[in-house]
């Protein structure tokens, strides 16, 4: 059966708050979509969002907030050598010049993929989950992020789709 190319942006939402100060902590983007279900998403822009009060625990140098799109919440840390993790975006304070010197934020932050091949990073769509830890911090911090995504417009195929192959419409 052939499948209609996929033009409009889709988005989803997740959003994490850590368990404890400076813990790695795991929150599963809620997709509707089955586990078993041979489905792919391309991923074409990601928006980091960090409120107010998580902004604010930020107070030195030493001070970092680590927010992550990941595949599995069975990691350790959050690191790029690590492949359940599809993005990872580290914030931190740079303290420039007198204390009282302060910069304007500006939300989102925006990771583009659009212009990779095929128009951004595919994933299976279950499990995904936002991840976020804090180091050096006080509290514990909340981050949020917003994707856009499409379906690419190929399917698994093959007779009862048990055959593993790529079928490009």
């Amino acid at each position: 059966m052939a499948k209609s190319k996929d033009i409009y942006s889709n988005k989803a939402y997740g959003t994490v708050t850590e368990s404890a100060a400076n813990t790695l902590t795991f929150s599963e983007i809620r997709t509707n979509v089955s586990i078993f279900e041979k489905v792919a998403w391309i991923i074409n822009r990601i928006e980091w969002y960090a409120p107010t009060a998580t902004l604010q625990a930020l107070t030195t140098n030493q001070d970092s907030i680590k927010m992550a799109l990941t595949a599995s919440q069975n990691i350790t840390s959050l690191s790029l050598s690590n492949p359940s993790v599809i993005d990872l975006f580290d914030l931190y304070l740079k303290v420039v010049g007198a204390a009282a010197t302060s910069m304007w934020s500006k939300m989102p932050f925006v990771r583009e993929f659009s212009s990779l091949p095929g128009g951004g990073i595919i994933v299976a769509p279950r499990p995904l989950f936002v991840a976020a830890q804090g180091d050096n911090l006080a509290a514990g911090v909340q981050v949020e992020c917003r994707f856009s995504f499409q379906e690419p417009s190929w399917s698994i195929c093959g007779p009862n789709n048990r055959r593993f192959g790529l079928a490009w419409y």
